[in-house]
């Protein structure tokens, strides 16, 4: 026990000098580079100050914290040492309380201590690509994603997890998760595409548009210029929202995400290969999308869609059975059939697993022919490659719907 014990100690120990000699050495290159006169020290301070945290933390969590408390004073004299020579900037006193701090985060997980100087590491060295990001980013944005935490973060805790929507079998706490997952997918699409790769092109558009939406995406690319490779990015983009759709279905109901993962990955994998034969060398002009997926309205709009998509479903199921949801599933593939997916896969209904994925596998081919109609009226029956490759793949999605009812 003793030497178990004592190994354990010694990695821990050598973590922390390790992790805090390197800090000190990138805070060094980065004052280097900015020729800065005054600091705390570099490497072998900083080792140092990790190795206080850790051996004040061993001995004693209080002893730990006078530490910190006098490391603070430290701090502070140096601070008012900096202003006096019109100096204001506080990034190493940040970055040595986090370095002491190492002593203690070590014992909560191995983890913590390199996933904290990576976070050091990338924001001191992409100190000028933060601010250019930040000059970047829309202040309107920022307001909508605070509000959306604000809902997110403090309404979501309080709504019930009990079902108190009448014809309703999921829980408001449910459905709420439910528009924070799939908005929170789409937000992350739409960022990375407006603010990291604004003009990577039009085959981007259509990957990072089947994440965010690939009926939007359809109807944004058929828009653009005849191109071999604008047509084949309509097809990937609906051969990505097959994998989106199938991490969504997994986060909420992991038994039907495990029998369409065979189905959903052979439709990407048929998509990708089409989008491959279509690709031929072409004008890769860049797109974009405007909407912020994090806006209230949407986020309201589909909560609202969810609630009445659940209780339309529980009414179908209960009278109608599976005839009933099949049909359903045609007419709701028309329109937005995320909130009808997610209202099949976290309700309670009176049909079988099969029944449901029937009903998911006929939503998408129905969604499918519609993106083809807009990739047809919105290019004016120009783009005809990407149409027919849209309705093939509602064909195969409809055979596997029919698969799954023998």
């Amino acid at each position: 026990m003793f030497e178990t014990i004592s190994i354990n100690l010694l990695f821990k120990f050598l973590m922390v000098i390790i992790f805090g000699f390197l800090t000190g050495l990138e805070l060094r290159e980065y004052l280097y580079s900015k020729k800065e006169p005054i600091t705390i020290g570099t490497t072998r301070t900083f080792t140092f100050i990790a190795i206080l945290g850790f051996v004040l933390n061993i001995i004693s969590k209080n002893l730990f914290i006078v530490g910190f408390g006098v490391l603070s004073l430290f701090f502070l004299v140096f601070y008012l040492y900096k202003i006096n020579k019109n100096k204001r900037g506080i990034l190493q006193i940040l970055v040595a309380f986090i370095t002491y701090s190492y002593g203690a985060l070590v014992d909560m997980s191995i983890f913590l201590i390199p996933l904290m100087y990576v976070a050091i590491v990338f924001t001191i060295s992409s100190k000028y690509k933060i601010a250019k990001l930040a000059q970047k980013i829309d202040n309107e944005e920022l307001v909508t994603f605070a509000k959306f935490l604000i809902l997110s973060v403090i309404i979501l805790p309080i709504l019930p997890k009990e079902n108190v929507i009448p014809y309703v079998s999921i829980s408001p706490f449910k459905i709420w998760i439910a528009v924070v997952v799939v908005s929170s997918i789409s937000y992350i699409s739409y960022i990375l595409q407006k603010y990291f790769l604004a003009s990577a092109g039009i085959v981007v558009t259509g990957i990072l548009g089947g994440v965010y939406s690939s009926t939007a995406t359809t109807v944004v690319l058929a828009k653009k210029t005849l191109d071999n490779l604008v047509e084949g990015s309509i097809v990937i983009a609906t051969g990505v929202m097959y994998l989106r759709l199938l991490v969504i279905i997994a986060i909420f109901n992991m038994t039907l995400a495990k029998s369409l993962i065979i189905p959903f990955t052979s439709l990407f994998f048929i998509s990708f290969a089409i989008f491959m034969f279509l690709r031929e060398r072409g004008n890769n002009i860049s797109s974009s999308f405007d909407s912020n997926p994090l806006e209230m309205e949407v986020a309201f709009i589909f909560a609202g869609l969810f609630i009445v998509m659940a209780a339309i479903t529980q009414f179908v199921t209960t009278h109608f059975g599976n005839l009933g949801l099949q049909i359903l599933s045609t007419i709701v593939g028309f329109t937005d059939i995320d909130p009808f997916i997610l209202s099949l896969v976290q309700g309670k209904y009176s049909v079988s697993n099969n029944d449901l994925i029937q009903a998911i596998l006929i939503a998408v081919a129905s969604n499918n022919i519609l993106k083809a109609i807009y990739a047809g009226i919105f290019s004016k029956w120009k783009m005809k490659k990407a149409f027919w490759n849209l309705i093939f793949l509602a064909i195969l999605t409809l055979a596997w719907a029919v698969f799954y009812s023998i």
